[in-house]
């Protein structure tokens, strides 16, 4: 291809993989991931609590067409299914537990409960475990040893107070997925990008390349060669990632989160959008301060605040949470540098309107094209730096 963005990303791309730090860094990261997930994993082994979550006010209902429980039993209901499930979401119950006739045969008991939040698991399931095994009278007939032994399954239906199926950890995994992407990119590359600027300024490598690119070809083909480095570091993390999940596909953990991810093409489309203009907008704002900053230690004071402005909304993840989103989170949905954070936190909690959406995205859509554009001025105003390169002379 004879086209210079092509030609510029081409040179930038390999050029960077040629430097011993970026394969470190590709090696780096994903060991320090590992190693944080195994402490996890040995701290959440240690610390791990089957104990439902459950007190005296806890407003617990049972059904029990298998004749399991005395009939005296103080939760026990005559209601229906149906009328069980109306009942939690009127929030009139808590937890509704319904005990089929078929329970010795089929050893499922359904479990219903509000939940709108990321819940992946809920503990309070086994409480019905907890009652089988207290209530049942010790007659010992087969329906008697599958309540005492607890060997049965609870399926937990997890409601909206609208009575629709609750899924807010599918619907969250995606956008979860597209912001830890956008994350790392910034964080690794953003900053490189800022610095290659500035020492090809130092080194006066910028004005050899300027006299046979215009300044437009150069940047954007920077812009260009650093997302194809995040792609190969992004795929030194998902390779694994899915290897690992091939591998553990069985581990009722990861079994569970796989049966829950929603496809959903508007969200992936939308999202992945997001994602694109949001590096634009990140790089281009990094490339701007590496053309006005004249050497490299000048602008590595500048990297911490925009790290930092594009992970601030990550320090306020309750308030992202809440179903009402506050005057902050608006502030922070549309404020240049954390408003991509915000949008994937949002569009991941549920709480992103399609207009927002659209407001959003078009935010971010024209602030890229308008800070790539000032950076290209910028660049053509300050790329041949004379000011460090000439020596002082004077009398002594």
């Amino acid at each position: 291809m004879n086209n210079p963005v092509w030609k510029v990303t081409k040179f930038e791309f390999i050029r960077q993989i040629k430097k011993p730090s970026f394969w470190a860094t590709i090696i780096l990261i994903p060991a320090m991931i590992v190693g944080m997930f195994i402490i996890s994993m040995l701290i959440s082994s240690n610390n791990h609590t089957t104990d439902p979550t459950i007190n005296e006010d806890t407003k617990i209902a049972i059904t029990d067409e298998a004749g399991v429980l005395p009939k005296d039993y103080p939760m026990l209901t005559n209601i229906t299914k149906d009328e069980g499930i109306k009942q939690v979401t009127d929030q009139k119950v808590d937890l509704y537990f319904y005990i089929p006739a078929d329970f010795e045969e089929t050893k499922k008991v359904d479990f219903y409960h509000i939940s709108e939040g990321l819940e992946l698991f809920n503990m309070d399931g086994e409480t019905i475990k907890a009652i089988l095994k207290q209530a049942t009278s010790p007659k010992f007939s087969d329906l008697d040893i599958v309540a005492l032994t607890g060997s049965f399954d609870v399926n937990d239906n997890k409601l909206t107070t609208t009575g629709e199926s609750s899924n807010a950890l599918g619907h969250a995994v995606i956008p979860f997925l597209i912001l830890v992407v956008y994350f790392f990119f910034v964080t690794l590359f953003g900053g490189r990008l800022l610095m290659t600027v500035v020492e090809e300024k130092e080194n006066r490598i910028s004005e050899m390349i300027l006299t046979s690119v215009s300044t437009k070809h150069l940047i954007v083909g920077k812009i260009f060669s650093m997302m194809l480095l995040g792609l190969i570091q992004m795929l030194t993390l998902i390779i694994p990632a899915v290897v690992a999940v091939i591998i553990y596909k069985d581990n009722p953990m990861v079994s569970t989160v796989l049966s829950q991810i929603v496809i959903d093409p508007v969200t992936i489309i939308t999202n992945l959008a997001l994602l694109v203009f949001s590096i634009f907008l990140a790089t281009g704002f990094l490339t701007y301060i590496g053309t006005i900053t004249p050497t490299a230690k000048d602008a590595s004071q500048f990297i911490g605040p925009v790290i930092i402005g594009v992970v601030f909304p990550l320090y306020f993840m309750s308030a992202f949470m809440a179903s009402e989103p506050s005057g902050f989170v608006y502030f922070l949905t549309y404020f240049p540098l954390s408003a991509p954070t915000a949008l994937m936190l949002r569009s991941a909690f549920g709480t992103l309107t399609t207009p927002e959406l659209i407001i959003g995205l078009a935010e971010i859509t024209v602030l890229s094209v308008i800070i790539i554009k000032v950076t290209v001025k910028s660049f053509q105003k300050n790329a041949i730096n004379f000011g460090l390169a000439l020596p002082k002379f004077g009398k002594k």
